[in-house]
């Protein structure tokens, strides 16, 4: 069995401890120091054997470049393994160039990761055209994990009665399929139409009677909000009861939390993929599979 070894980026001490006590490895911070220029000192500890890192990519371009600090430090020093462990991962939803000249973000950071990395785990990234995660890593081996597991027990805990399980386009219908099917609770998928960032218009198909009924929103990512508040305004409108949000990674500002509260949603919950004020569903035991896998090698 190889030596492995837990490190995390600022921020993250509370997951990254949990998961050592759990895996029976050491955690250390890597620390950061930002001089008045903008540069930053890396210092990590020194390990041999299998460096597991834990950073999640959200607001990542500083966190990219102390990833890339840390990772090549940890080469030069005697590690023979790396593995990133991102629960979000960054720059995923731009797969192709709209217009000639964008970067096709996508493809580069991942390019980039696997220039450091023998590994990367992440959960639920946001992808359009491209099926599988291997796709965007090459040699690097890619762990695209789902939270739907660890959603549908937390809600199995819960009084489900008159409960119907919504998600606001056709790209959330995997993971509201995947978490309604084991609860045994009917679903719609809405359709969405986007005109720009913050311009979106959702619509549900017509029948089935949601008079009183209460309505879980599901989706992956929640950013600006505006998707939820318009799926939220129709299904009202169709005399919805109760509505809640679950969402895999919330990247939702104050502001915008606040918009989704005042157009109707009673409870917000995200997982802990990001570090938010709604993150109360854990992945801790969902990254400790690929976790022990390291483990065992």
């Amino acid at each position: 069995m190889k030596t492995v070894s837990l490190h995390f980026l600022p921020g993250y001490r509370e997951i990254a401890k949990g998961l050592s006590m759990s895996l029976g490895v050491d955690a250390y911070p890597i620390e950061i120091h930002k001089f008045p220029d903008g540069e930053s000192k890396v210092r990590v500890e020194p390990s041999t054997g299998t460096v597991v890192i834990y950073a999640s990519l959200d607001h990542p371009n500083e966190k990219l470049l102390h990833l890339a600090l840390a990772a090549a430090t940890f080469r030069e020093l005697g590690a023979n393994r790396l593995v990133l462990v991102a629960p979000y991962l960054c720059y995923m939803r731009q797969d192709i160039a709209f217009t000639p000249g964008e970067a096709v973000s996508q493809r580069l950071i991942g390019q980039y990761l696997a220039r450091y990395f023998d590994r990367v785990v992440t959960v639920d990234p946001h992808l359009h055209r491209i099926d599988n995660l291997q796709d965007v890593f090459g040699n690097c081996r890619a762990d695209a994990l789902t939270a739907t597991g660890v959603i549908a027990e937390t809600l199995s805990k819960e009084d489900l009665t008159e409960v119907i399980l919504a998600g606001p386009d056709a790209e959330s219908e995997q993971w509201v399929k995947a978490i309604a099917t084991p609860l045994s609770l009917p679903y719609l998928i809405g359709a969405k139409r986007r005109s720009g960032d913050r311009e979106v218009a959702v619509e549900f198909p017509e029948g089935g009677d949601l008079a009183g009924r209460r309505i879980i929103l599901l989706d992956d990512v929640m950013s600006s909000g505006m998707t939820i508040c318009e799926a939220v305004k129709t299904l009202k409108a169709r005399g919805a009861g109760n509505i809640d949000v679950i969402t895999v990674h919330m990247l939702a500002r104050r502001e915008d939390l606040e918009a989704v509260r005042a157009s109707g949603v009673q409870r917000i919950r995200a997982t802990d993929s990001i570090a938010h004020e709604t993150s109360d569903i854990p992945l801790h035991e969902l990254l400790l599979v690929p976790l022990r896998e390291e483990l065992s090698r």
